[in-house]
């Protein structure tokens, strides 16, 4: 059978090239901390491969050597690429480290090589045979592996297409999470960099699995092959060339950077933690300045540091239970400033400073009352021993601690009694 080489082939082999050059380069520009940037350059370089398989099974390349060795090697890359997507939005926008449970993010790439492992290891002149019988449904959309041991070929292709959306969703729910500011805050430079860079990424990304859906609603099309892999093309090529018109990207992005403009310290922070400029952990809240020149930078080790460090300093000096306790108060305490212990509270213990304090005294309420002090106290009298300036302020915050009041809890803790 004689090679296709044309216009639509070309396509296919320009994708490759430049999805091995993205890659690379990606890789030489990432530094031992920039991890965001290796899961992109896995992205583009398994795209790549992918591209070269689908390259050389149009053109017809794939019935010479050593190409037919390549045939059904290409759904590898297919069902790894939203994945390392997905890893790398949620290490640019989130920080989080890659976790042993997120090994289950592979299981179905792994089924599929366990599947297809025996005929991988078959003679070419079998491989051969199964291509020339394959390559008359090029174009089906339901296009089954029939040469897999396990007998689930069929399953391949709409389950791709549907784990292809589920992370599509999933990142863009990141994203838009991440764009979710309180008053008080705003965005500089640093911030629509990332925020356009990843929505575009994603919107690419629409052509990976929409079109399958559309034909698979509406009926089959002349050329489906082309049509998906192509249209695939050049969502990928896109994103390259947005790569190539924004180096910094290439250099690590400096991070979502926020600076404060509001006079209360305690209002008006996000919670997602995002990169920064030298690679470290930074939360919105964290990066407090007066001037764009000042941004202050705390690594994710040293935000859960000095969140051990405040629980500790809570529970030896139960600093909860003085009266009228402000967030100045319990950072003059600890020796850090007012917006770094907010901060801190909120990314830590995903709450504001007044229900972080009020949780403790509701503890202890609540200790009191089992113990059996609270019969000889007033409601006012426990809730100043609390740290409570009045009864009402500690009704409604035991109400809301402990989900019922503390006249209530009083009488279920007698009764046990």
């Amino acid at each position: 059978m004689k090679p296709v080489l044309n216009a639509s082939t070309f396509i296919f082999l320009i994708t490759v090239v430049l999805c091995f050059v993205a890659g690379l380069v990606l890789l030489v520009f990432s530094k031992n901390k920039m991890v965001n940037n290796r899961w992109l350059a896995a992205f583009y370089l398994f795209a790549g491969y992918g591209f070269l398989v689908a390259f050389v099974l149009y053109s017809r390349l794939i019935f010479y050597f050593p190409w037919y060795h390549t045939y059904r090697t290409g759904y590898i890359s297919a069902f790894l690429l939203m994945p390392l997507s997905f890893f790398y939005i949620r290490s640019l926008i989130q920080q989080k480290k890659f976790r042993t449970i997120d090994l289950l993010h592979f299981l179905p790439v792994v089924i599929f090589i366990i599947d297809l492992t025996p005929f991988y290891f078959r003679s070419a002149d079998y491989k051969l045979q199964q291509l020339a019988v394959d390559s008359q449904g090029l174009n089906t959309v339901w296009n089954e592996f029939s040469q897999g041991w396990l007998g689930i070929g069929f399953i391949y292709v709409p389950l791709r297409m549907a784990l292809t959306a589920f992370y599509w969703v999933w990142q863009v729910r990141m994203i838009v999470r991440s764009g979710k500011l309180k008053e008080g805050q705003n965005l500089i430079a640093e911030n629509r960099s990332i925020i356009v860079w990843t929505k575009t990424l994603c919107a690419a990304q629409v052509l990976f699995f929409v079109p399958y859906f559309i034909n698979a609603f509406f009926g089959k099309q002349q050329n489906l092959f082309f049509v998906l892999h192509g249209l695939l093309a050049i969502a990928i090529s896109v994103t390259i060339l947005l790569l190539i018109m924004q180096p910094s990207i290439l250099y690590g992005l400096k991070g979502i950077v926020i600076r404060e403009v509001k006079d209360d310290p305690e209002e008006g922070s996000i919670m997602t933690p995002i990169i920064t400029k030298d690679h470290t952990v930074v939360t919105p809240a964290l990066a407090v300045s007066k001037n764009v020149d000042d941004e202050i930078y705390l690594s994710g080790q040293k935000v859960s540091h000095l969140g051990e460090r405040l629980t500790e300093h809570i529970l030896l000096n139960r600093t909860y239970l003085k009266k009228g306790c402000t967030s100045s108060d319990l950072a003059a305490e600890m020796n850090i400033q007012p917006y770094i212990l907010s901060a801190v509270i909120k990314q830590v213990f995903r709450t504001n400073f007044n229900d972080f304090i009020n949780g403790y005294r509701i503890d202890y309420a609540k200790t009191l009352i089992e113990n059996g002090e609270a019969r000889v106290l007033t409601l006012e009298a426990l809730s100043e021993q609390c740290g409570f300036s009045n009864r009402n302020s500690f009704t409604m915050a035991f109400k809301k601690h402990a989900g019922q009041t503390p006249s209530d809890f009083i009488k279920l803790s007698s009764s046990k009694n």
